[in-house]
């Protein structure tokens, strides 16, 4: 009989946790990179995040970054994470950071949006 030693899972980060308990979302889109490479300049620098550039998510499925923003109503806590999708499946994605209004308002605003 064969046993299979199950895989330690890693625990969520405080990050993660806050960021799940938030009650609003918002999905936007960017070209590709290297994830690793990404993970980098947001370790460095969250504000990277702007200047990566967005991408119609209607017009290229195939492969594309999806940046999740967590936050409150009042915009006082907000946390993201990037995910990489290939054919609408996820690939990968960086750790959860924690964000500010300025941020999130920078990144919206390039796909025409305001808060």
């Amino acid at each position: 009989m064969l046993f299979f030693r199950k895989k330690d899972k890693e625990a969520p980060s405080n990050e993660k946790k806050a960021a799940k308990s938030m009650p609003r979302t918002k999905k936007v889109q960017f070209l590709p990179t290297k994830l690793s490479e990404l993970t980098a300049q947001l370790n460095s620098d969250i504000y990277a995040l702007t200047a990566l550039e967005p991408v119609n998510y209607y017009a290229d499925k195939s492969s594309y970054f999806q940046c999740t923003f967590f936050y409150q109503e009042d915009y006082s806590e907000v946390y993201f994470v990037v995910e990489q999708f290939d054919n609408d499946f996820p690939r990968g994605s960086t750790p959860y950071y924690k964000g500010d209004y300025e941020l999130m308002k920078k990144v919206v605003m390039k796909f025409g949006q305001r808060i």
